[in-house]
C-alpha cells in the first residue's frame, strides 16, 4: 500500500466535474475510462480504486476463514472446489 501523502487542489469544470490529477490516476491505477469510487465519511471523502476496495473488503471479510474450514494448504482449496463442482452436477 503506498503510504506517501499527496494534496493536490483541482477545480470543478462544466457541469461539476472534477479531472483527477495523473499522478493521483497513477497511484489509484487507474486511467482513462476506469472506474473510481468516492468514499464518503463525515466531511472527508476519499478517491479508491473499486476493484482494489473490494478485494481489501473480501480479504477482511474471510480472513480466518481457511482455518476454521481445517484447510491447510492449496491443494485443500483446490480439493473443496472440486467437490462442490462434482456435486453441483
Amino acid at each position: 500500500m503506498n503510504t506517501e501523502t499527496l494534496k493536490d487542489n483541482v477545480r470543478t469544470i462544466q457541469d461539476n466535474k472534477v479531472v483527477i490529477p495523473d499522478e493521483v490516476q497513477k497511484i489509484l491505477g487507474v486511467a482513462n475510462g476506469y472506474r473510481v469510487m468516492f468514499i464518503a465519511d463525515g466531511e472527508e471523502v476519499r478517491i479508491v480504486n473499486p476493484a482494489v476496495h473490494s478485494m481489501r473488503k473480501l480479504q477482511e471479510a474471510m480472513k480466518g476463514a481457511a482455518e476454521e474450514a481445517g484447510w491447510k494448504s492449496d491443494d485443500d482449496v483446490v480439493e473443496y472446489i472440486m467437490e462442490m463442482r462434482r456435486n453441483s452436477q
